[in-house]
C-alpha cells in the first residue's frame, strides 16, 4: 500500500471536480465529490442504527473493536491511494480496462472509509490509539515498491488475509447485524479486489512463484502487525492464535478457497 503523498494530491489537483478533505486516520487525501457516493440514508440515522446494533454486544467487545477499527481504516484510506493512481496512470482520452476497473475500486475503497468512519464513531478511542497509528503507518509504508507487479502481489496478499479477519469475526458478533452488515459488504468487495490484483500482477509481469513469496512475508509481516492486539481479538471472542496462524498459514494457491 502507498502512503500519501504530493503526486497523488497533484493527480487529483487536476481533475476538474469539487474536492475535500478525507478525515484519514494514517493517510488523508483528497477526494473527487465525482467519486462519492450518495449516501442512501443521513449520518445520523446510519450511526442510529449501528449504535443500536452495537448495544446487543457486550461493553469488551465494543472495546476491542474500537482497538482494531484504526488498522483497518488506515489500510481503506492506503488502498485508495493505490487503486486511485493507478487508475490514472495511462492517458485520460484512452484509459485500458484495468485502468477503469483500478478507478471502480478506488470509489469502493472510498465508500469502505465511510463505513469504517460511521463504525467508528460509535466505538470508544483506545488508550494507545497513537502508537497503533504509527506501527500501522510503518507497515503499510513498507508495503510500497517501485515495482508494480510486486506491489500489487502485495495487496492480493493483504486483502486476502484481511478477507479471513472479517469472516473470522462475522459469527462472534453475529447479534450486531448492522456491524456484521459492513463487514460482509466490505469483505465481499475485497475479494473481489484480490482477484484483480493477482491478475494485474500477473499482467505486470509476476509469476506463480513471486506470488507465492509475497504472500509468505506479507502475511508474516501482518501477524506482526496484528499479534499486540491479540487480547482485542480474544475479547471479542476468538481464538487469536488459530487466527494468526491461519493468517500466516495462507499462501497464493489458498487464495479462492478462503475467498
Amino acid at each position: 500500500m502507498l502512503s500519501t503523498g504530493n503526486a497523488l494530491t497533484s493527480d487529483i489537483a487536476h481533475d476538474q471536480t469539487t474536492l475535500f478533505r478525507s478525515d484519514g486516520l494514517c493517510f488523508p487525501h483528497l477526494v473527487p465529490t465525482t467519486l462519492c457516493r450518495r449516501a442512501t440514508a443521513p449520518r445520523y440515522l446510519r450511526l442510529a442504527r449501528l449504535k443500536d446494533s452495537l448495544s446487543r454486544l457486550s461493553e469488551p467487545q465494543v472495546v476491542a473493536l474500537g482497538q482494531l477499527l484504526p488498522g483497518l481504516l488506515c489500510g481503506e484510506e492506503s488502498s485508495f491511494h493505490v487503486f486511485w493512481r493507478e487508475g490514472h496512470r495511462g492517458s485520460n482520452v484512452q484509459v485500458s480496462h484495468s485502468e477503469a476497473l483500478a478507478d471502480q475500486i478506488a470509489l469502493e475503497e472510498l465508500e469502505h472509509e465511510r463505513l469504517l468512519q460511521d463504525l467508528r464513531a460509535c466505538c470508544p478511542v483506545p488508550n494507545d490509539l497513537a502508537s497503533t497509528l504509527a506501527r500501522t503507518r510503518r507497515f503499510f509504508r513498507r508495503m510500497a515498491s517501485r515495482d508494480p507487479a510486486i506491489h500489487f502481489a502485495r495487496v492480493a496478499a493483504l486483502d486476502s488475509a484481511v478477507c479471513i479477519v472479517l469472516s473470522t469475526l462475522v459469527k462472534p458478533l453475529s447479534r450486531a447485524t448492522a456491524l456484521i452488515e459492513i463487514f460482509n459488504r466490505i469483505r465481499s468487495d475485497e475479494a473481489r479486489h484480490v482477484r484483480f490484483s493477482r491478475w494485474h500482477s500477473y499482467d505486470l509481469g509476476a509469476d506463480t512463484s513471486l506470488l507465492a513469496k509475497t504472500a509468505a512475508r506479507i502475511r508474516g509481516e501482518l501477524v506482526a502487525l496484528l499479534y499486540p492486539l491479540g487480547s482485542a481479538f480474544e475479547d471479542l471472542g476468538l481464538d487469536a492464535d488459530h487466527l494468526f496462524r491461519r493468517i500466516a498459514m495462507q499462501n497464493s494457491g489458498s487464495y479462492e478457497q478462503e475467498l
